[in-house]
């Protein structure tokens, strides 16, 4: 308490004009931190207030066989709903990348931007009483280890949803083939476009469950009465990969004018291995490019000091004997 005094006394010049701004400090954390735990244990967990949480969180997630989200995910929920607002994130980018890493929950966004707010907070605060256990501290250098703490808090769920995202799209692409390879037989072989997402859902649960459960998802709206092309539509945006999207294209143009969709399918996965084979040649050519740094970095040192070592060595020798 004591460093924190002097660190906030030699910031404004005055030990008074300190210890209030001190306490008032102190004063505002109690203050919130007693209405945080007045929401937590009165407000969540009456029941009518919990039910009109989830009437208003909506009945979604309840409807798939999730478990009713706890008192924290619901305070999550509020705050992120004041900090990121309601209707527009259903379209923002932030429910998109959120779609994309997995999170398809009606309350991911606010949920999302509530954690984004509250860790540096937290951080903030973890810095603040780590800071007295530091002795020989310049206020300097605690001003960046605070603001270095709130930067982490905001950043940390930003780069673990992006990473995210991007495994779970590599694991979709890995598993595309074998999909498509599926489905071309699963048509060719007399099932229905619906009947056959549905087989193949089946046999990918194991091996490919993020793309199973996504194809599933295709057909239990399609079951609920949304027609084909928008619910392969609603896949192509909730997997973001080109490929899907290509697939998803071909297939709408094939429902709308009635082509055969057994060939369609059969010509995309054509296009789809040569498009692969490409991909492959041109990972490939690329690797004599890469070599070229690892070469003059690692192997040329060495040999330069090999060739050249013994050479040098006997001119130093020479000289030194003049």
């Amino acid at each position: 308490m004591d460093y924190l005094l002097s660190l906030i006394g030699s910031a404004v010049g005055d030990q008074e004009l300190a210890r209030l701004i001190f306490l008032m400090a102190v004063g505002l954390s109690a203050v919130l931190a007693v209405v945080t735990i007045g929401l937590l244990v009165l407000g969540l967990q009456s029941p009518v207030q919990r039910r009109l949480a989830l009437i208003k969180r909506g009945q979604v997630d309840l409807a798939v066989g999730n478990r009713s989200p706890s008192n924290l995910q619901l305070l999550l929920e509020q705050v992120g709903d004041r900090l990121g607002g309601g209707e527009e994130s259903k379209t923002s980018s932030t429910r998109t990348l959120l779609m994309h890493a997995g999170y398809r929950s009606g309350s991911a966004v606010q949920v999302y931007w509530a954690i984004r707010l509250l860790l540096p907070l937290l951080l903030v605060g973890i810095a603040v009483l780590v800071l007295p256990l530091l002795p020989k501290l310049s206020m300097s250098i605690a001003l960046l280890m605070t603001v270095g703490a709130a930067g982490i808090g905001w950043l940390v769920p930003a780069v673990y949803v992006d990473k995210r995202k991007e495994g779970r799209m590599t694991r979709l692409r890995v598993g595309f083939p074998d999909a498509l390879d599926l489905m071309v037989v699963c048509v060719e072989s007399g099932l229905a476009l619906p009947q056959a997402i549905e087989r193949v859902a089946d046999e990918l649960a194991v091996s490919h469950s993020e793309l199973a459960e996504e194809l599933a998802l295709v057909n239990a709206e399609i079951r609920a009465g949304i027609p084909n092309s928008l619910a392969l539509k609603n896949l192509a945006d909730r997997t973001g990969l080109e490929d899907v999207q290509g697939l998803v294209s071909l297939l709408s143009q094939s429902i709308r004018f009635g082509t055969s969709v057994a060939d369609t399918l059969r010509i995309y996965a054509e296009e789809f291995r040569d498009r692969r084979t490409q991909a492959a040649e041109e990972q490939a050519a690329k690797i004599g490019t890469k070599l070229v740094f690892p070469l003059i970095f690692c192997l040329w040192p060495s040999f330069f000091l090999v060739a050249i070592g013994p050479v040098i060595v006997g001119v130093l020798k020479l000289f030194g004997k003049l």
